[in-house]
């Protein structure tokens, strides 16, 4: 199931599909676990997408479409919290990282202009000139750096508007990770369709038709609760949307790696340059159970006990 995009949206998206045919292949003689594009990140603050919801007759729904279309691309480029979080915290357009706590490595860290922590209820804002980082090596397919400390002088947010950047982060992560399950997916059908195995495609076998078909339909399932969840920007849509997501990477994750092979685990061949960026985005936000925790909270607000809501801010946090 999918719905129709107004005249506007649909004018959007050609012009956005028009910026991102630039970056759907992985660039030649370039095998490397991280596939960062800096021109990539120029041209959307140049354009003007990452000012999307502040564009008159458009929304976060928009700017989940835009996300989810740039996140289907091999190469990464900071677009959701730029897009998301970027009018909220007004400091500038973007990049704009994410950190969870003092000490782990943060996406996008040595890039951003700004910063986000999530300290308990309250979110710390500072500029990334500020911050005391040191890069991180890894094979997470996201430029990573490390906080080392926080800035003595970050503006600190609290109550409703904290809330607010939270749910956007969420609506961020889901329409990412719908992106990147599309991308991964489209490479792999791609990929059966033309590797050969007892004299015909893997992509005839039924056995792997079927799977694919169900990744196909968790995949759009995703996009459909992430597209929802930006129309409505409550907490528990978001919630939900974010959960379905990380849940689906799983298996996503593991069939598309199946059916590639020996080749998929090779770094000529562009599979985890979508498959390791969702394993990052799987430990986000406190990861699947904390949105569960937070789709009961939601859902179920008569039944939660004093225990188990101090059990819910801690995952969240």
């Amino acid at each position: 199931m999918d719905f129709t995009l107004s005249e506007d949206q649909q004018m959007l998206m050609t012009a956005f599909e028009g910026l991102l045919s630039r970056y759907r292949e992985a660039p030649h003689g370039v095998h490397g676990y991280t596939c960062y594009s800096e021109a990539f990140q120029q041209e959307l603050r140049d354009s003007g997408f990452l000012e999307i919801t502040d564009q008159p007759g458009f929304g976060l729904l928009e700017a989940a479409m835009l996300i989810e279309a740039a996140a289907s691309c091999p190469v990464s480029v900071e677009a959701a919290s730029s897009m998301m979080i970027g009018p909220l915290v007004r400091d500038g357009a973007g990049p704009v990282a994410l950190g969870w706590q003092v000490g782990r490595p943060v996406r996008y860290l040595g890039q951003a202009s700004t910063l986000c922590l999530f300290e308990g209820d309250d979110v710390l804002v500072c500029a990334r000139d500020e911050c005391d980082l040191a890069p991180v090596d890894g094979v997470a397919a996201y430029p990573l750096a490390r906080l080392v400390s926080v800035p003595s002088g970050a503006r600190r947010i609290r109550a409703g508007e904290a809330a607010a950047i939270r749910r956007r982060v969420l609506l961020g992560i889901a329409a990412e990770a719908a992106g990147l399950m599309r991308g991964a997916l489209e490479n792999t059908v791609q990929y059966v369709k033309e590797r050969e195995q007892f004299g015909q495609p893997l992509g005839h076998f039924q056995g792997i038709q079927h799977r694919l078909a169900e990744d196909m339909v968790m995949v759009r399932a995703c996009r459909s609760l992430a597209f929802r969840a930006a129309f409505e920007d409550c907490d528990r849509q978001a919630a939900l949307a974010c959960l379905y997501a990380q849940d689906a990477m799983r298996k996503v994750i593991h069939d598309c790696h199946q059916f590639s092979g020996a080749m998929g685990l090779t770094l000529e061949f562009p599979l985890h340059l979508w498959t390791y960026r969702l394993k990052v985005l799987q430990g986000e936000a406190g990861g699947r159970a904390a949105q569960a925790r937070s789709v009961s909270r939601a859902t179920w607000p008569q039944h939660q006990t004093a225990a188990d809501k101090h059990i819910i801010e801690e995952g969240v946090a």
